[in-house]
């Protein structure tokens, strides 16, 4: 073959094979920015069709979004919030849980007696949220002094930029170990997720699931499903994966996408899993699902809203 020929191609063919190895989704996605988005790490970088919004709020938006450019495919979403918009009309099923908890309490050393107790100032965010409504189902009896902030990124922003009077800090990880990071004398006080097994006799938090749009291709649906689960399997197996799939993005992007530096996403899932990353079939989880939705408010959910997976 002609040398010169041979050279410019060389670069086509590296181009391709790029493109060959990039991992794309097939669907249209929306998930908030933190751990739900940390299911997708292999798609992080298909902004063509995934969105991965810092407000939950925009996310929520899809369930109720008429104008076909504005419908996703899929959306990640707490699961009670994507319940409830199920229930009000919108045409989803819910298919897999991929985040199990992930809230715990900081101390921050202003507690005389250390202990969680009766008037006891607390920071938490997302009243009326799963945070917030968690929060108040796992430790309303307690009769605390508790101030709500919209999101969790209100309360790192509050507590990091100025001085305050709260003996206690909800948060969400990976926020918790950058706040716990950057204050001396600040520690994890409570995972909210074993309190809370412990309140309900040993059910687990089915925070955030994936709901699929009514009529999306079942086969279609069924494989972006399986490849998550995969995924996330690997991801536990192995959370230096992750680093393996975002090696093509720049730093700033990912941390604003999982809402953590990439290291110390791979730390956390290695540290215990206190990400609380998982995925288990939402229709064979409907028990667990119903006992969280309920602690929430909602109602036991009907079978009929469930997604049915194609292996």
């Amino acid at each position: 073959m002609n040398k010169k020929i041979l050279l410019t191609l060389i670069p086509v063919m590296a181009l391709a094979a790029c493109n060959k190895a990039a991992y794309k989704l097939e669907l249209s996605v929306a998930s908030p920015a933190g751990s739900p988005a940390i299911a997708l790490y292999k798609y992080l970088a298909d902004v063509d069709h995934l969105e991965v919004n810092s407000d939950a709020n925009n996310v929520l938006a899809y369930f109720t979004s008429t104008e076909t450019s504005q419908k996703k495919d899929v959306i990640f979403a707490p699961t009670n919030a994507g319940i409830a918009a199920i229930n009000k009309g919108a045409n989803y099923k819910i298919a897999a849980t991929v985040t199990f908890g992930n809230f715990y309490l900081i101390s921050t050393g202003k507690d005389a007696d250390q202990t969680l107790n009766e008037g006891d100032k607390v920071l938490a965010f997302q009243q009326n949220g799963v945070a917030g409504k968690l929060f108040n189902y796992v430790y309303g009896d307690k009769s605390l002094n508790v101030e709500y902030r919209a999101t969790a990124a209100d309360v790192k922003n509050e507590v990091l930029a100025q001085d305050h009077d709260f003996s206690y800090i909800l948060l969400a990880q990976p926020v918790v170990s950058a706040v716990v990071s950057a204050k001396e004398g600040y520690k994890v006080y409570a995972n909210v997720q074993n309190d809370y097994k412990e309140k309900t006799g040993g059910k687990e938090i089915t925070q955030a699931s994936i709901f699929i749009r009514g009529d999306v291709d079942n086969k279609v649906a069924s494989k972006f499903l399986n490849n998550v689960e995969k995924d996330v399997k690997e991801l536990l197996e192995n959370p230096e994966t992750f680093l393996e799939a975002v090696k093509d993005m720049d730093d700033a992007t990912i941390t604003a996408k999982v809402t953590a530096k990439k290291e110390a996403v791979v730390n956390l899932i290695k540290n215990g899993n206190a990400l609380g990353i998982g995925y288990k079939n939402a229709l064979e989880n409907k028990a667990t699902i119903d006992a969280f939705i309920k602690s929430l408010g909602l109602q036991e959910s009907n079978e009929e809203i469930y997604f049915n997976i194609t292996k």
